[in-house]
């Protein structure tokens, strides 16, 4: 099950005893809690029928989950018990103990007469192999929250800045998605940023620049193509934006020549592949990076590529070696410029 199947089973009110929640997007993995929350427990008694549990030894979330599945909610139809589990806490218990957690939910929790909805929040990934995660396939529901792919971030971010009363062409919302990535938490903060930034109802792409704070990725394609078209000022222009912002030097220089890489590949592509959805699969980049891909790879000749390859292999020996970090990557970007 996914985020949206498990919106759909809330509003024709089919909820389930026992979920276990997992996955990247944790933004909309809060949303669906918060969801389940208010279909089940009133405002007024909501104080005293959900409960988060929080515990590091295996054991003491055992015994702290049926103690609180054992008390009935007072004066609502439902008690909503919350387990933080991102370490994976319950799955280190023993077969004795195990068992015992397991008995207990199927004979009370997931009884006809049950009023618990137990909510288990795991981690980014599980291993669904392991046996609590079976069964609780077996006696609940397993929601896993996907990271969103490009075209998912840009609806959602277009849906945050409508219901801010803010007007934006898609082109500048795929920018923001560009720039920030697809989590929604990183997508959520910078709209408020450009929202409170935005004195007037539609938001201007130059002011909307000024407040964005622009993720490594995109900073190393504006890094590389700068490289590309030979701008060498806006080359160091970008490159001390990033020493600036703390990356680690080794970390740019890598990203720098995964991107040299990917270009070299999609001019490997040319004539073979029709669509670029086959090419994005074939690079394992989202849909969107691949005709930014092919723009950059019209920059570079092949005798480049291969040149800058070598320099890259010389500032990496050089970073390796103690030198000056910054003076080593303004070098490499001089070099790449010629």
């Amino acid at each position: 099950m996914n985020y949206k199947e498990l919106v759909k089973s809330l509003k024709k009110d089919k909820i389930d005893n026992v979920y276990l929640f997992y996955g990247e997007e944790r933004f909309l993995l809060l949303d669906a809690l918060k969801r389940i929350k208010a279909k089940i427990l009133m405002p007024e008694t909501m104080d005293m029928n959900y409960v988060v549990i929080e515990k590091d030894s295996p054991e003491e979330c055992m015994e702290a989950i049926i103690e609180n599945c054992e008390t009935l909610p007072l004066f609502s139809d439902y008690k909503l018990v919350v387990v933080k589990n991102e370490e994976e806490q319950l799955s280190k218990l023993g077969d004795k103990e195990l068992k015992r957690l397991t008995n207990y939910l199927e004979e009370k929790v997931t009884s006809p007469q049950s009023s618990i909805v137990l909510v288990i929040i795991g981690g980014e990934k599980i291993d669904l192999r392991k046996k609590l995660y079976k069964f609780i396939e077996k006696i609940g529901k397993i929601v896993y929250f996907q990271r969103l792919s490009f075209e998912e971030a840009v609806n959602y971010a277009g849906y945050f800045l409508k219901k801010s009363g803010k007007k934006v062409k898609k082109s500048d919302v795929e920018y923001i998605v560009k720039s920030v990535g697809t989590d929604l938490y990183a997508i959520v903060n910078e709209i408020h940023k450009v929202v409170c930034y935005s004195d007037s109802e539609e938001i201007e792409m130059e002011k909307m620049k000024e407040v964005l704070t622009i993720n490594l990725q995109q900073n190393i394609f504006n890094l590389v193509n700068a490289i590309g078209m030979k701008k060498e000022k806006e080359a160091y222009k970008v490159l001390h934006t990033l020493l600036e912002k703390g990356e680690v030097p080794l970390i740019i220089l890598s990203m720098i020549v995964r991107q040299m890489r990917l270009i070299t590949k999609i001019k490997s592509f040319e004539g073979k592949f029709g669509d670029k959805k086959t090419i994005a699969s074939s690079l394992g980049v989202p849909y969107f990076a691949v005709e930014e891909l092919m723009r950059q790879s019209r920059l570079f000749k092949k005798e480049e590529l291969e040149r800058a390859y070598k320099e890259c292999l010389k500032c990496d020996i050089a970073l390796k070696s103690g030198a000056d970090s910054s003076l080593a990557l303004e070098g490499l970007v001089k070099k790449l410029c010629k």
